[in-house]
């Protein structure tokens, strides 16, 4: 604590001071002070041990909350949370408004998440999760094409899920809800014929999820983000 003490005295005030704040929080998480959902110290507090101004300590909590770290409750203080995933989703929303990204990007970035995820998911042997994921594509099955969208939704998420790996959660979550708007959008052009075969691929997925097969349900989720990057590229959704 003395470093981080020592660290900020000579910190001057046009320096990220937030890096300090985290450096403090992190300690009190590793002494056990502080845990997610749990208030930290007052901005009283800060300014006492880290020795730097009001402005300063009021700027580190900002940046902080909206990095999705904390969480500020009025006249309760400030809590530790993970919301990093809705700050990394409102950032690339925020790309995408700025062309400076496009859904196919999006898609992209989806598909490698997903294939990652499939390789970790295949040694999990949680047969009860890997049912849950058979209930979904049953579902998708037997639904309206609205409902399919939200169900589509579902078991990729629930795929990633199964992976067990909170990184690749966490970047999921970021692009969960991009990934549904662009296939909401997409769905008004999609064929029934490359409805059938995302559908095909995802039972692929599936199968080989319950075989083990790590090379046929990584082809059958890189033959799915084919269809979806072609046809996204064709009629230019979001453009």
């Amino acid at each position: 604590m003395d470093e981080i003490t020592e660290k900020a005295e000579n910190t001057g005030e046009n320096e990220k001071v937030y890096f300090l704040v985290i450096e403090y929080i992190k300690e009190l998480v590793k002494k056990g002070d502080v845990k997610f959902g749990g208030k930290i110290p007052s901005e009283r507090e800060l300014m006492s041990t880290l020795g730097l101004s009001r402005n300063s300590i009021r700027e580190a909590l900002r940046t902080l909350e909206n990095m999705g770290l904390l969480e500020c409750r009025q006249g309760q203080g400030n809590f530790l949370v993970n919301h990093v995933g809705q700050s990394l989703s409102s950032l690339f929303s925020l790309l995408l408004f700025m062309k400076e990204s496009n859904y196919v990007e999006i898609s992209q970035l989806r598909r490698f998440i997903e294939i990652g995820a499939f390789l970790l998911a295949v040694k999990n042997p949680d047969l009860k999760a890997r049912e849950e994921l058979k209930e979904i594509l049953d579902r998708i099955d037997q639904c309206q094409d609205q409902e399919k969208v939200k169900l589509d939704k579902q078991f990729h998420d629930h795929l990633i899920l199964i992976s067990g790996n909170h990184l690749l959660v966490l970047l999921n979550e970021a692009l969960s809800g991009l990934f549904e708007t662009m296939i909401s959008d997409y769905t008004q052009h999609i064929t029934q014929k490359n409805w059938d075969r995302l559908l095909a691929c995802h039972r692929r997925v599936y199968d080989c999820l319950e075989k083990n097969d790590v090379q046929e349900g990584m082809k059958a989720i890189r033959e799915h983000y084919n269809i979806i990057d072609e046809d996204l590229i064709e009629y230019q959704v979001g453009d």
